[in-house]
């Protein structure tokens, strides 16, 4: 190498150290990369310690044990005493009233007499209480338990078994009695041949508990609803056209603009049976959807009890109110 080119090395050199190496902005660099070095080595220490100790807890274990329920709560029985059957409280004769009127009146009337708003509707007349004469049963409450909990075949008295407890069915029984007319009393031993066939001292209101089925049964249950309540609704819809000069029949057939489904929404709630404002909540609040014309909102309050008498009585005919 000559003497030219050994100084153009060293005035490199000297260009590197004094620009370079001697810069600030180098070590500045020089620092931050230590920093970051030492920061990055800091952080996997910690993990590494962090995933050495295992959790107190399982997440997994969490997630995959399984679920227990808890059992059902069944209430406890009330039982009945054969022996106060005959003796009316306050308490018994409350409840019997509130549930007459709910369930009975409608058809009954709310003095016994058998004039209640479906009774118009109604093949045979429902029972006038203060009337000794023509009961199917018999008046002894042994007999008219039989008539509450088992229905009147061909008429629009059903079964209350399914809806009352036998507690409230008696109550029911207790206040037509204690209300309604002079009735005869049961002997000790028609007592207990009620006892006998209905067991209501060996299983009280438990005997009206709902009981599990299996899900096909149920399925079986419900596809057989169906049918029936089809049939209800044709029966209903058979009935209103063989009967076009009922008040009734005119006022349903001007208000109801699809007369299918708004027989099929009355046939499949018993809600709307209960009293006539319940009915017209009910036919009022969604009427399209219903099946109703929208001015059904329109009806004066005499057409509203005609309507809700008319097809409360049809109902009552097919035991779907």
């Amino acid at each position: 190498m000559d003497d030219k080119d050994q100084r153009l090395s060293g005035e490199k050199q000297s260009f590197f150290i004094r620009n370079v190496w001697l810069s600030p902005l180098f070590y500045v660099y020089f620092m931050s990369v230590l920093l970051a070095l030492g920061m990055l080595y800091v952080h996997r220490e910690n993990m590494v310690n962090r995933n050495s100790i295992p959790p107190d807890i399982q997440i997994d274990s969490i997630y995959n044990a399984p679920i227990k329920e808890a059992p059902p709560v069944q209430p406890a029985p009330q039982k009945i005493s054969i022996s106060n059957l005959l003796t009316l409280t306050k308490a018994q004769l409350s409840q019997g009233e509130k549930l007459f009127k709910m369930d009975c009146a409608p058809c009954h009337g709310v003095d016994g007499k058998g004039d209640g708003p479906a009774a118009a509707s109604l093949n045979p007349k429902p029972r006038d209480y203060s009337v000794t004469t023509g009961w199917v049963n018999g008046r002894l409450l042994s007999d008219m338990y039989k008539t509450v909990s088992e229905g009147i075949p061909n008429s629009a008295m059903v079964s209350f078994a399914g809806a009352l407890s036998a507690n409230d069915r008696l109550a029911v029984i207790d206040y037509i009695r204690a209300n309604f007319g002079d009735f005869p009393k049961d002997t000790p031993e028609q007592l207990e041949a009620m006892n006998k066939k209905y067991h209501l001292e060996e299983v009280g209101e438990k005997s009206t508990a709902p009981a599990q089925i299996p899900l096909g049964e149920a399925m079986m249950q419900i596809e057989e609803e169906g049918i029936l309540r089809a049939k209800v609704v044709d029966y209903a819809l058979s009935y209103i056209s063989s009967h076009p000069s009922d008040r009734g029949s005119v006022i349903f057939t001007q208000v109801a603009a699809d007369r299918k489904r708004a027989l099929a929404m009355l046939a499949g709630s018993g809600f709307w049976s209960k009293n006539e404002s319940d009915f017209v909540t009910m036919v009022s609040m969604d009427a399209v959807q219903n099946g109703f014309d929208p001015r059904v909102a329109q009806l004066n309050t005499g057409d509203w009890q005609t309507l809700y008498s008319y097809l409360k009585g049809i109902f009552a005919t097919t035991g779907k109110s």
